[in-house]
Formats: structure tokens, C-alpha cells, sequence
């Protein structure tokens, strides 16, 4: 079973609007069971029972999450979390950081906005060319 972030953090936005403020999300684990985060720079991992495994994309290391230990995702790129005995492991999102395809995207959103508020203006002054 693969949990993503984007179901993690869909659940807390709910739970949010519903009047729980929450940013961590708690999760029981059984062994063999994966967690899958993909872009998930910032997120702090603990594992509050049981033993997991963190491996991340590009990272030659293995982070060994025992009982107690808290670890925060440096880089963004596939997360694999799994559990090697029957765990709890706490998810804590933090503020979710816009990547460069969204400030690309809402960069052409606002020039494509302010472009059809000019040639409206041009118009509703009978301007017809450009």
C-alpha cells in the first residue's frame, strides 16, 4: 500500500475546512507497507512506534527512523518510506512551497488576465487593431 502526499495533505485540507486545524497526519503502518511521498521538501517524519526505513531519490543514503526519531525531508524527488515491523509513523506538512511550474503558471495566468483586460479596454474604446 503507497499512501502519496497529495492524499495526505487532500485529507488534512478537509479535515481543516471542517474545523480541525491540523498539519500532521498519524499513520499505522503493518510490515511490508510503503508510504510514497514524491516533492516532499520540508515534510518531517516520525516515527512514533516500530521501525521504518526512509530511502529518497537521488540520496546515496538510507535514514533509519527507530521509536522517537524525526527526520525532515531535505530534497524534493521520490520518498519511499518503509516499515520493517508494525509502525506508526507521523506525517507534519508544513507550508507547501510553490514549485517553478506553478509560479510559471500563475506568472502566465496574470499576463494572459491582463492581456484580455487590455484588449477589452482597446475595444470598449472602439480600438479594433492592434
Amino acid at each position: 500500500m503507497a499512501v502519496r502526499r497529495d492524499a495526505i495533505r487532500m485529507l488534512l485540507v478537509h479535515l481543516n475546512r471542517k474545523g480541525h486545524h491540523m498539519t500532521t497526519a498519524s499513520l499505522k503502518l503493518q510490515t511490508g507497507q510503503a508510504l510514497s511521498l514524491r516533492d516532499a521538501a520540508g515534510v518531517v517524519l516520525t516515527s512514533l512506534a516500530g521501525r521504518a526505513w526512509l530511502t529518497m531519490e537521488g540520496d546515496p543514503r538510507d535514514i533509519d527512523l527507530a521509536a522517537g526519531v524525526a527526520y525532515r525531508i531535505e530534497r524534493d524527488g521520490l520518498t519511499l518510506v518503509n516499515v520493517l515491523e508494525p509502525s506508526v509513523v507521523e506525517v507534519t506538512i508544513g507550508e507547501a512551497r510553490p514549485s517553478w511550474r506553478n509560479r510559471l503558471e500563475s506568472v502566465w495566468n496574470w499576463l494572459e488576465r491582463s492581456g484580455w483586460g487590455r484588449a477589452r479596454a482597446r475595444m470598449a474604446r472602439g480600438i479594433h487593431y492592434l
